[in-house]
């Protein structure tokens, strides 16, 4: 089964960064004051919670239906074939009912109700999963040669050609029917770690209030802390991480309690399946090998100088006699600040995204007019960004929107995923589910069009021009900074926790913030002072509780680089390779699939080519704030 949905993007993860210095979109009061053409339309997948609940109740039936078959698959082809239809359209019903139930929590996570509706999917789709847990096993009885035989000589087979060549590459992992059966019954415990983590962050851990601009007190959300780290005034910078990571640290042994429970159950399952440790479990449905993960930490350290020479830039020109993590967040300038409403935002999406085409196009203009999409930041709201949808309908995208200039990018970020998902439906469903180690590709290609496109009207004959796209380069190393330095950080301590938790050290909450104070210090270099309360930002990053998805961030950026370049090197030729591309959904692996448009991900050059590329930016920013400011680079913020 796929994952029930990809974890939302919260407000310090890539693409779900805002722009300061402004006074930002007010977040509005209820939902109900948000116009209509601003909400995500679910109804497109129920009309109504009556609707849903006529489905739920014709899931039984449809289980019944598919258990029937138990003991038959190895007689026939046909009979082969019947059972994985019967669970692919079960599973669709599934994904429906869960989409439908989670997105209207995601309006409002205080409603009990859609958390209800949600736990009872979820609870079926695990017991769907317990109760259809033979398939695999007699599949795996199946002789080799027979099962490729038969699919390859049987149409109603021919959808499932990667499920069989799985099932065969799967057959040292899979675990007998009584096994596989015990197996999913931990599905709930394992899915509801996460859930708790959900929880804590996003109702029960209270940030306080803090001072708004005009000095009265507010509550401090996600996403207002998001504005204010990078407020001009270092001081409400400074105040504002240290209350949101003390507010972390107060339960943080409850946290890592939590963290170290994800863990140990991560080396269950990987120890269940039979694989050598978490890290080659994790990769081993994407046929990736663990050079993937070792080879992105090896060449981000070779590249960390680089980080380091933009660091000292970044507190050469701010003026400061030091550097906090609390002062890499602000941009450089602040000239270049706008704000945005939405409609604007939506313009400069399609004008950015007019070299990927005109079928692009059209899809794209559906998305952002038709009610796919749920806009504003309102009460009790799932925090950052997300895309995702039904097979049968169309993608949704989550957002916080509040009129910044990175608003306008998270934007385009998650309309890329949207597309990617749109274009892949054009599959057959079984086929129609890209790999999660694909998902961060599309999104970032539409970030870095848009960004060309800002840039190319820039007039840098002028200072204001000069201005603006010193501000743009500064968003493509900021972006760079998160998508690959940060998200490399953050994949290293889940790789040293899972190594050292799997060597039988326990994860303490002292252990944890000490690794993560190492890499702090690693990454940031010796020109950053690392703050106490900064070892505690590991207790409130909610990837870390779906192991090493992190590390698909900078692969996937890195390949971005490489694709959005050929799209505007080649035009129609890397254009057609590209929606090929997602069209592609799961219909291959994905080093293969990436192969296929023109990058080979299998070795780090990649990474080191996107390295180059953030390494040549800075050199033109440098010079172009010489330009500006003379012989010495001064503060301009």
């Amino acid at each position: 089964m796929e994952t029930p949905a990809d974890p939302p993007r919260e407000p310090d993860q890539p693409g779900a960064q805002h722009l300061a210095g402004i006074t930002p979109q007010v977040p509005f009061a209820s939902r109900s004051e948000v116009p209509e053409s601003e909400r995500w339309r679910l109804e497109d997948i129920f009309p109504d919670d009556a609707a849903w609940e006529a489905a739920f109740a014709h899931l039984p039936s449809r289980l019944s239906e598919l258990i029937a078959w138990r003991g038959l698959l190895a007689d026939s082809p046909e009979n082969l074939a019947a059972a994985l239809s019967g669970s692919d359209l079960l599973e669709l019903e599934c994904l429906e009912l869960l989409a439908y139930a989670r997105m209207h929590r995601d309006e409002d996570n205080t409603q009990s109700v859609y958390q209800a509706m949600t736990d009872r999917i979820t609870a079926f789709y695990y017991q769907f999963a317990e109760q259809t847990a033979f398939i695999l096993p007699e599949m795996a009885q199946i002789d080799a040669d027979l099962l490729q035989k038969w699919q390859a000589s049987t149409a109603s087979l021919a959808d499932f050609r990667m499920l069989i060549d799985n099932s065969i590459r799967n057959r040292p992992h899979t675990l007998s029917e009584a096994e596989e059966a015990l197996l999913s019954r931990f599905g709930p415990a394992s899915e509801g770690i996460n859930d708790i983590f959900s929880m804590l962050d996003h109702v029960e851990i209270d940030l306080g209030e803090f001072p708004d601009e005009q000095g009265h007190k507010a509550r401090l959300t996600h996403g207002r802390f998001a504005q204010l780290r990078e407020h001009p005034d270092r001081e409400i910078r400074a105040r504002a991480f240290a209350q949101v990571h003390d507010s972390y640290a107060k339960v943080g042994r409850t946290l890592a309690t939590l963290y170290a429970t994800r863990v140990k159950t991560d080396i269950a399952f990987s120890a269940a399946r039979r694989h050598t440790d978490t890290l080659a479990n994790a990769l081993f449905a994407d046929k990736l090998p663990t050079e993937t993960v070792t080879g992105l930490v090896a060449a981000v350290h070779a590249g960390l100088p680089d980080l380091y020479r933009y660091l000292g830039l970044r507190q050469r020109l701010m003026g400061l006699p030091d550097l906090h993590i609390y002062d890499t967040y602000v941009p450089l300038i602040t000239e270049s600040q706008r704000h945005f409403t939405y409609s604007q935002a939506c313009d400069l999406v399609k004008a950015g995204l007019r070299p990927l085409g005109d079928d692009y196009a059209m899809v794209l203009e559906r998305h952002l007019s038709d009610r796919w999409i749920d806009v504003h930041e309102t009460p009790g709201k799932t925090t950052g960004a997300y895309s995702w949808g039904t097979y049968r309908t169309h993608p949704y995208v989550l957002l916080n929107f509040s009129g910044m200039q990175n608003d306008v990018f998270t934007l385009a970020h998650e309309v890329g995923h949207s597309l990617h998902t749109y274009f892949s439906s054009r599959q057959p469903f079984a086929l129609s589910h890209y790999p999660i180690f694909l998902a961060e590709i599309a999104s970032t290609v539409n970030e870095n069009l848009l960004l060309q496109h800002l840039m190319d009207q820039c007039d840098t004959s002028t200072p204001e021009g000069r201005l603006e796209k010193i501000a743009l380069l500064n968003h493509f190393l900021e972006e760079f900074r998160l998508t690959v330095f940060r998200q490399t950080m953050f994949c290293e301590f889940e790789l040293k926790a899972h190594q050292a938790a799997e060597a039988g050290q326990p994860l303490t909450s002292e252990v944890l913030t000490d690794l993560y104070r190492d890499l702090l210090v690693l990454y940031f270099g010796p020109g950053v002072v690392i703050d106490p309360f900064m070892h505690w930002e590991w207790s409130r990053i909610p990837h870390f509780y779906n192991a090493y998805y992190v590390f698909k961030y900078a692969t996937g950026f890195s390949a971005a680089v490489a694709l959005s370049r050929h799209i505007r090197q080649e035009g129609e030729t890397a254009v057609s390779r590209y929606l090929t591309f997602l069209g592609s959904g799961g219909s291959g692996y994905p080093l293969d699939l990436l192969k296929q448009a023109g990058v080979d991900l299998s070795t780090a050059a990649p990474v080191q080519d996107a390295l180059t590329v953030f390494a040549k930016a800075l050199d033109e920013l440098e010079h172009l704030l010489a330009s500006i400011t003379g012989s010495s680079l001064v503060q301009l913020t």
